[in-house]
Formats: C-alpha cells, structure tokens, sequence
C-alpha cells in the first residue's frame, strides 16, 4: 500500500492486491476492501465504481489506484484507475453566484491551483435577477430544467475553459466543492427553490451531502459536494465566507458582511455566532442604472471631483462604457462631498454643468458622447439615486439592526470582514461617507476578496474543514430580517446620506464640516 494524502477532502492511494486463484476465489470488490479493511474499516462501492471493477482490475495485474472520501461514517471508492496515479490527483473549487460562476482546479497533492476562470451565470437568461428566475420555475418542471440545464452549461463551459488553459483533463478530478446561497444550490440540483420564498420560508434541504457529479451532467468525475446552508437567505457562500473569516475561532467580536444582491451578515467569535440576511437589490452590483453594467472592461470603476471637476477610471483602461458599483459608490460620494447633491441624493443642478435635465428627469452627465466608447451620453439620473439609496439603506439597516438585537455598539467591532467583489473592489472611504459601511477606524476592515471561492478552496484542500462546517451550520443563530416590525421606518432614516443621525459618522461628519457642508 502506497502513502497518501493526509490533508485533502479526498485520499488517493496505490494499491498492489494479490489476485485471485489457488482456492482464493473472493470477489473482486471483497478483495479489495479486505486491503482497506485495516485502515479504514468498511469501504462503500457506488454501482458506478462496482461496474469499473472488471476488467480494469484485471487487466492492470491487480496494480491499481483508489480515490476514497469519508462520508459519515463510512468511506466511499471515488474513483479506480490502473497504476500508479497518485501524482494525478485533482479537485475543484466553485462559487455559484446569481450573476457570475467562479472555478478553481487545484493539485490536491500540493494545494497549488492550476488555473481559475470566471463566467456570466447562463441562468440570467431567464432572469436578471433571483426573483424572477424563481417566478420563472415555479411549478413548471420544464422551465426549472432549463435553468438547471443552463447552470451545468455555465459549468461545463469553466471545465472546458480550465481543462484547455491547465492542459489537464477535468474528467480526472475526483471532487467539487460548490458555494452558493440556498436558491442557487436548488437550480443547480434541478429542485423547485419556490419554499425558500414562502412562508414558512424553509428551504427543501440544507445539506445535500455527496452526490456524483456525473448524475448531474457536470463535465467532471467524482463527487459533488454543496456547502450547507443556514436558512433560506443564509446559503453555502456564508458558511464558506466564516470558514475565511475565522470568527469562530477568535475571541475579538468580528462581523462578516457580504453585500450583493442579497446582505448576509455574521456577527460573533468563539463563544455565538448571530445571524442575519435580506434582499440588498442590485445596485450594489451596478445592476440599476441604464448605463450600469458588471465589473468588465469599460465599466467606470472610480471617480474623483476636484475644483468642481469630475475625473474617472475605467476597468481597462478604455472610453467609458458604463458604471458599475463601486465607480457607483465613488460618483455618490464625491458628488455629496463636493455638494453636487444634498443629503437626501437629490441633485444641485446650478453646482456644475454636468448635471443636466434629460426626458424630465435630472441627472449627473459622467460622459458625453465626444467622452464615451459607446458614442451616447452616459448618465446616473435622479431615479438611479433612489434605487441605489434604497439599496443601502436596505443593507445599512440590516447592519444595525443586528448590532442592536445583541446590544452591540459599531465601535464594539474589532474587526469587519468585508466580502465579495463588490466589498474587494469598492473604496472603503467612499463606502463609509455614503452611510454602506459603519464608521470605524479603518484598520479593522479586512477585505477577503472572494471567500465563497476561498472557502470552497480552504474544504477542498483540508478535510479537516468539514468538521468546522458542520459546527457553523449547527451554531449560527438566524435572525430573520422581515419579522422586525420597525424595520421600513428604520430603512426610512438611513435613506439621507450618510444618515439622519451624522454622530454615527463622525469621520463624515468632519469631511463634511471641512467641505464647508455642516457647521
């Protein structure tokens, strides 16, 4: 028997049996659970591996390589192959967003990924947003079909990409760990997601354990593994968020925020973990405005204004295409700082020439055709003001709202973990003045990048994360966000910029006093 990995949700090993004859006559598969039977006790075959059993391990002269997971109490047979295989041993990390899929394929030998790819969700198709895809299935199993037919596209098409980019074959891997929230989870499984919309608002599962990635039509081999979740707005993405943030095992009181189209949140260390989630809306990820558009070349990602001058980048480096959300971010704070609006978003059209009056409606001209790719005004217009303040105020609220249910004060934080693209990618100056983040010093702000990705990851490559996963699901308390009763009046105040209450923000409040905005 050869070594193997220790570490990695599943083990790979080399096998040398003795074959049958001589009045050795046990099966095929007895024969090799026997070999397995000192270190791992009883060994489980799916009837898919019980049919590669002959002739492959006949043919291979009894030298063969196992892949095994642990699945409760028992192990399972991943994968048979012929020979010595051990330096092959492939696993693959997945964060399944409403709007975009993310794929990692590592060596699990060594931790080291060997390539990662992006790609628009193919279910947007049916809807650019979440509501309405689930409107769109809802007691039709022909249309949840085809959302589910397009979200294996989306991955397959990331396999192809990978497989080419690492020149590996996908086929090969032996596990994949997906991330995403409990709505996602349920399209990829091909499950109507309707009860997760419905009062009691209690999802059809959980947890899916494993399942064979193949009985999906994923383009890969092994086992499927989908991070539980917590409740119906609380999905795999925050128990993979927690397990990089490490709330649970520190004693500092840390908050985890991910805002996208949805809020979650986590607040606790070692001793709770208290939690909360709602619908945000789009306009975090640029997905109000006309002209807003995803975090793509041409997207106006930051904006400037200086001696009543407005200056911008774009992704790429190219002519403006569009805006999205923190080049959103970056235009309303900077225009409330220079006094381009007032506190409520509405815009001071005699404060620059760049606010113009199009189809009745006002609205910040942050490219003219001369200035754009597209050869069109781009515009953010009064309407996209109030989506966008709807949104974070919505996300704003929820914050609060939980730091009071635990009688917690912001400056009680000792960290704030910040998730997602739209957390890595946003100034977290312009964040605070607009009211989306609270105002604390800023080193106790971490950004984690992508941690649905990174927590997929961290299980994949360390079983010994399962456990902790487990835990999390068990111990995060849920905070359902539509009992409050007051929280429509609470959305209300946080609708001024930053917020009725300027003492919440003191640093704003200072910037604003220096801008010769408050006395």
């Amino acid at each position: 028997m050869g070594e193997r990995n220790e570490k990695s949700l599943t083990r790979k090993m080399f096998l040398r049996i003795s074959p049958p004859g001589n009045g050795d006559i046990i099966g095929d598969k007895e024969r090799i659970q026997k070999a397995l039977s000192d270190e791992f006790g009883e060994v489980r075959f799916s009837h898919r591996m019980l049919n590669k059993i002959y002739p492959l391990c006949r043919d291979a002269n009894w030298e063969i390589s196992l892949t095994l997971i642990q699945n409760g109490k028992y192990w399972e047979i991943v994968e048979l192959e012929a020979g010595d295989m051990r330096h092959q041993h492939l696993g693959i990390a997945v964060d399944l967003g409403s709007t975009s899929v993310a794929m990692k394929i590592v060596d699990l030998n060594t931790g080291i990924v060997l390539g990662e790819e992006s790609l628009l969700n193919h279910q947007i198709q049916y809807g650019d947003d979440i509501l309405t895809r689930i409107f769109y299935a809802k007691n039709k199993p022909d249309h949840l079909q085809e959302i589910q037919a397009a979200t294996v596209a989306t991955f397959n098409e990331l396999l192809d990409r990978l497989g080419k980019k690492a020149r590996i074959n996908p086929r090969e891997s032996s596990i994949m760990v997906v991330s995403g929230n409990t709505t996602m989870i349920h399209f990829l499984l091909g499950i109507d997601p309707w009860p997760v919309f419905e009062y009691p608002f209690a999802p059809v599962f959980n947890h899916t354990g494993y399942l064979d990635a193949q009985d999906l039509g994923l383009a890969t081999g092994g086992y499927l593994y989908c991070m539980p979740s917590v409740a119906n707005y609380l999905g795999g993405d925050t128990v993979s968020g927690l397990l990089v943030a490490g709330l649970h095992e520190k004693d500092e009181l840390g908050l985890f925020i991910d805002i996208g189209t949805n809020g979650e949140m986590v607040l606790g260390n070692k001793d709770f973990l208290f939690a909360g989630a709602g619908a945000a809306g789009p306009a975090l990820e640029g997905g109000i405005s006309k002209n807003g558009m995803k975090a793509t070349s041409g997207a106006v990602d930051s904006v400037v204004i200086e001696d009543n001058t407005l200056r911008l980048t774009t992704i790429g480096e190219s002519r403006p295409l569009g805006i999205c959300g923190s080049g959103i971010v970056d235009l309303i704070a900077q225009m409330l700082l220079s006094g381009w609006i007032d506190f409520s978003g509405r815009f001071n059209q005699e404060k620059s020439e760049r606010i113009v009056k199009r189809d009745g409606e006002y609205g910040i001209l942050y490219a003219s055709r001369e200035e754009s790719g597209s050869g069109e005004e781009l515009l953010f217009t009064q309407t996209d003001m109030s989506q966008f303040i709807d949104t974070k105020a919505a996300a704003s609220t929820m914050v609060a709202y939980l730091l009071e249910r635990l009688g917690v004060e912001p400056m009680d934080i000792d960290r704030l973990y910040v998730s997602g693209a739209f957390g890595t990618y946003i100034n977290l100056e312009s964040a605070i003045t607009i009211g989306l983040y609270p105002d604390l010093p800023r080193e106790r702000y971490v950004s984690l990048g992508n941690s649905s990705l990174n927590g997929a990851y961290a299980l994949l490559t360390n079983e010994q994360k399962m456990a902790e996963v487990a835990m999390l699901q068990k111990r995060i308390e849920y905070l359902e966000f539509g009992a409050a009763t007051d929280f429509i009046s609470r959305m209300y105040a946080s609708r001024f910029l930053p917020h009725t209450d300027f003492d919440l923000y003191p640093t704003v409040k200072a910037a604003l006093k220096k801008q010769g905005r408050l006395r």
